[in-house]
């Protein structure tokens, strides 16, 4: 089992990371607080990861997290029946771990239901079979604390167009999502996490 990979940074995109270690050029599918939280192309990083493997058809697929607890957090998911990787990640990215534990420990599962792919039944499930598990997973890191930067407007429009297009919402949905937040004050330097997650909310 592969538990963290630590190398040079090659490249940072809005859902993935490539870190070269030992001759080896790692694609890592990254929760948006990963990305956000990961430092800049070049430089060294420590990301700690998840192996999936598929029989059928077979592949392999690394994802990764921001730190040791979102991965807990994301195994917990998809212990879960009919959760897979891709969903497990689009919850982390859509709502974010600490809010998570926070939210299903109420018996909030309604927030899960915005999120493509998680309809009320299984929002129901993931709410009754992870209260107890999630509440013992402690955060390393409590609060988010990430530098979006200066970027222009369509550059930000579309960041955050390709970060909820991962999240299953098409090209037409997520444009218009992004539009009707494009308009507030502190836009610009919204990171992304936190754009994503104020769309949503507002769903």
């Amino acid at each position: 089992m592969i538990d963290y990979i630590k190398g040079k940074l090659v490249s940072k995109k809005t859902t993935a990371l490539i870190v070269e270690a030992g001759g080896i050029g790692y694609s890592i599918n990254c929760t948006l607080g990963a990305i956000e939280n990961t430092g800049s192309v070049s430089d060294e990083v420590k990301i700690p990861v998840h192996l999936n493997i598929k029989d059928n058809p077979f592949s392999v697929m690394l994802y990764g997290f921001r730190d040791e607890s979102e991965r807990e957090c994301f195994r917990q998911i998809i212990s879960v029946s009919g959760i897979g990787p891709k969903t497990g990640l689009s919850i982390l990215s859509a709502i974010g771990y600490n809010d998570l534990i926070d939210m299903i420990s109420k018996g909030n599962y309604h927030p899960l239901t915005s999120i493509s792919g998680v309809g009320k039944k299984t929002a129901e499930r993931l709410a009754v079979e992870l209260k107890d598990k999630l509440g013992k997973i402690e955060s390393e890191t409590p609060g988010i604390n990430v530098n979006a930067g200066k970027l222009g407007e369509l550059g930000r429009a579309s960041e955050i167009i390709e970060a909820l297009m991962v999240l299953g919402y098409n090209r037409l949905e997520a444009d218009k999502m992004v539009r009707a937040i494009s308009s507030r004050s502190d836009f610009m330097d919204m990171p992304t996490e936190a754009a994503v997650r104020e769309i949503l909310r507002g769903k």
